[in-house]
């Protein structure tokens, strides 16, 4: 009886142990989705929230990366790219970081399919910050859609 606890507590103790590591082993994710871009900007908009998150703890952001099904281009215009292009943000207020979404390729067999990497980055956020994924806009009437939106973060 005495040995069959003993092995009980050592199983629980081990999945506990190897559950803390695997938390602290990797980045972190936080994703985000922008279905149209014309969804989050209005007429003269200063930018419109995708997703906000509160960690914690403080944290690091490491890398953000974007896959978009269709990427910038100036809706109803034969294919024209948007100057400036619109962008992602990850901000706290304060300190921020902003990632362009690119202008569809217009060539290959999914044209407007895009993807954008800032690479590795180290951009810190403090305990409890509140955090805001934002997209910006670009050239007037430039859109775009179907975007995927992942952060990936550390804890300090």
């Amino acid at each position: 009886m005495k040995f069959l606890r003993l092995v009980t507590i050592s199983l629980v103790l081990g999945i506990l142990s190897l559950s803390a590591q695997a938390q602290n082993s990797g980045p972190l994710l936080w994703t985000g989705y922008i279905d149209v871009m014309g969804n989050y900007l209005h007429a003269y908009s200063q930018g419109g929230t995708i997703s906000r998150f509160t960690p914690g703890v403080a944290i690091t952001i490491m890398r953000v990366q974007l896959q978009a099904a269709q990427g910038s281009y100036i809706y109803n215009d034969n294919k024209t790219p948007c100057h400036p292009v619109p962008k992602v943000r990850v901000t706290d207020g304060t300190t921020s970081y902003d990632l362009g979404i690119p202008n569809a390729r217009w060539k290959g067999r999914y044209p407007m399919a895009v993807s954008a990497d800032s690479g590795p980055i180290s951009v810190p956020f403090s305990t409890s910050s509140k955090l805001t994924l934002l997209l910006l806009p670009g050239q007037t009437g430039c859109n775009g859609g179907s975007i995927n939106v992942t952060v990936q973060y550390s804890i300090n």
